[in-house]
């Protein structure tokens, strides 16, 4: 049953695409006859582009409007509405397919955090922090190491 409603519906598509062709046809042709003693001219590169970019424009502005629709007041539901309910947020946003991600790029302050301490050791690889040094000697920074040996037995 399902199978015969979508062979139907694809026939019922093909035919008005096969309809729709014979049309524009038909309209080339008797363009063709309003003029059949003008010699076919050629046209310059600027000429073509023109008719191309014109043609281009026909398209959208008739696939726009084709998929256009009027603006309409939102009805408030009625509760005892019978039939059928209502679509939810979630079919009506229509997201479609989503790629997986993660806690933290979920929440745009983390996220931004996140970002700010790559950003960070990145800068550190390139730019080598200032070190404030002392006035006087302080000693070892790393400490004296007891059990390295710098001098030579005689």
């Amino acid at each position: 049953l399902i199978t015969q409603e979508r062979r139907q519906k694809y026939e019922k598509g093909a035919l008005r695409h096969h309809e729709r062709h014979e049309h524009a046809m038909r309209e080339h042709e008797d363009a063709m006859r309003a003029r059949p003693n003008e010699p076919r001219r050629d046209l310059g590169a600027n000429e073509e582009y023109d008719l191309a970019l014109s043609h281009r424009d026909r398209k959208r502005l008739e696939k726009q409007q084709k998929y256009t629709r009027e603006q309409r007041m939102a009805v408030a539901p009625e509760d005892d509405a019978e039939g059928r309910r209502e679509i939810g947020g979630k079919i009506m946003s229509n997201r479609g397919l989503t790629p997986h991600r993660s806690k933290d790029m979920k929440n745009p302050r983390v996220r931004l955090k996140n970002k700010f301490a790559k950003a960070v050791v990145r800068r550190k690889g390139t730019v080598r922090d200032m070190k404030v040094g002392a006035t006087t000697y302080g000693g070892e920074e790393t400490g004296v190491k007891t059990s390295v040996i710098k001098s030579r037995k005689l």
